[in-house]
């Protein structure tokens, strides 16, 4: 596969020593456009974060291709984002919503599956296939609205099955903080599935 990152000699430490002190958004930068610059931008970016992001790769994948691949795709499109000049405040972080995106879409893909249990929102019972359909319709794309480290949490619990000590490891955060996002994401969906929830019931 082509990644349109361009080839370099990761020995290059001579040339690499004048940037290494720059900041995370200094480096960025040098990515607009493409070109050498850009080369030595990403590499030390590289550097920094590529233990991290793979680290959570594969906490979340498992398997080491997948990780491979997952992680390979984080930075190529880091990349194509940087040679095009979009925004960022938060490399790290940056590259962490990218590394998550893909592989909950990795993982979404291999089980083939966007149902969460209909119990874990208390939503009332419906009687036909085509209403618990759309439930389940209205319930992916609720998901899809909530901030990311709701969604996260949500997804790796409900529908991969993951403990609550599991996803505070993956996600690095406390078991507590864990259960109060995946709270805080149920109470978010219900509100925002109300209206059509009710009209639903009402048909």
């Amino acid at each position: 596969m082509n990644s349109g990152i361009p080839p370099h000699n990761m020995d290059d430490q001579s040339s690499l020593m004048g940037y290494k002190n720059l900041s995370d958004i200094e480096l960025y930068l040098m990515l607009n456009g493409g070109g050498s610059s850009a080369h030595y931008g990403l590499n030390i970016l590289y550097k920094r974060y590529s233990a991290r992001i793979y680290s959570y790769c594969r906490k979340i994948l498992g398997e080491i291709q997948a990780t491979d691949d997952i992680f390979q795709e984080t930075f190529v499109r880091f990349y194509e984002m940087g040679v095009l000049g979009r925004e960022v405040q938060n490399i790290q972080g940056y590259l962490l919503k990218i590394a998550r995106n893909l592989c909950l879409n990795e993982k979404q893909k291999k089980y083939n599956s966007t149902k969460i249990s209909l119990e874990n929102f208390e939503f009332p019972s419906f009687d036909t296939p085509y209403e618990q359909t759309e439930l389940n319709r209205l319930i992916a794309t609720a998901l899809e609205m909530l901030p990311d480290d709701y969604k996260e949490v949500l997804v790796l619990r409900e529908m991969h099955g993951y403990s609550y000590n599991e996803i505070a490891d993956i996600v690095e955060t406390t078991m507590p903080i864990v259960r109060t996002r995946i709270y805080r994401a149920k109470q978010k969906i219900r509100v925002i599935l109300a209206p059509f929830i009710d009209d639903l019931y009402r048909s």
